[in-house]
């Protein structure tokens, strides 16, 4: 026979959510879009390195586009 305290218990398990470890206003993929446009950055200084750049930049515009990155990240990233 099953003790109502241990369903209850179970149902509130269950229904509990994981705390968010984001900030208000921060995006889930600040800090990967950040790190992209930072390689990016330091890699398109030298022109042998066109085609990493090229590559990094768009998925650096995709991720801008299709991701969650807050405002405040792209206009840190412009300021890299």
């Amino acid at each position: 026979m099953k003790n109502i305290r241990d369903i209850l218990e179970s149902e509130d398990k269950d229904k509990k959510k994981p705390e968010s470890k984001l900030k208000p206003g921060q995006g889930e993929d600040d800090k990967k879009y950040v790190a992209i446009m930072a390689e990016y950055k330091s890699l398109r200084r030298n022109p042998k390195n066109k085609t990493k750049c090229d590559e990094l930049l768009k998925k650096a515009t995709k991720l801008a586009r299709e991701g969650d990155v807050s405002s405040d990240a792209k206009v840190g990233a412009a300021y890299l």
